[in-house]
């Protein structure tokens, strides 16, 4: 898969994060890190955005709007009222703020995708670290080359960003108890039996 025009501006920013700069001396090609950002891509359909207001005198303007999450790829769409496409004057989609040159209501929705900087950054310089795993500690001469404690460093940098990624939930469910809708009641409460039968039991 060919790595995508509107992810630009994302590979830049994790590549600033994991100290790769782009050319002859990198370590990850532009195709590796956007396969690792695809791993945590969100896609959202109609996300409300966050209207901030402007006040001028007595008249309220809408200019600003913000998503509570950060990272949008470019090509996302943004309409107002679901229906009306809108273009802001000032695009900050790796912050998640736009502006618009004149007041434009409520409510705003974003469709597009969102990506994790910081996970993905971990994640590569974990692969990063793995590469110096089978370097050693040397003395020479009176001169050490400590070119093991790379791997240490790596990964106490993928530590840090591991700490500022997006929070993650799942849903678990027990297989080894009773629904509630199934478990024997013995309190006097009504039970869903009693509300499909008389109230006594019958």
């Amino acid at each position: 898969m060919a790595v995508r025009p509107t992810m630009t501006a994302l590979i830049g920013s994790v590549r600033v994060l994991i100290n790769d700069s782009a050319g002859p001396g990198q370590h990850f090609d532009d195709q590796t890190i956007q396969d690792v950002m695809d791993e945590s891509r969100i896609d959202v359909r109609n996300q409300v955005l966050k209207a901030t207001p402007t006040f001028s005198g007595s008249t309220i303007q809408y200019l600003d709007y913000f998503s509570e999450l950060a990272g949008w790829e470019d090509g996302y769409v943004l309409k107002q009222y679901l229906i009306t496409p809108v273009t802001p004057s000032l695009l900050e989609p790796i912050a998640g703020h736009w502006q618009f040159a004149t007041s434009t209501l409520p409510p705003v929705y974003i469709s597009g995708s969102l990506h994790d900087r910081y996970r993905a950054a971990a994640d590569l310089l974990e692969r990063m670290a793995a590469r110096w795993v089978l370097r050693y500690n040397m003395t020479v001469d009176g001169q050490s080359l400590q070119r093991g404690t790379v791997t240490a460093q790596l990964q106490a940098l993928a530590k840090t960003y591991r700490m500022k990624q997006r929070a993650g939930a799942i849903q678990m469910s027990r297989t080894d108890v009773n629904a509630p809708s199934t478990s024997v009641s013995i309190g006097l409460q009504a039970t869903a039996l009693d509300y499909m039968a008389d109230g006594n039991g019958r």
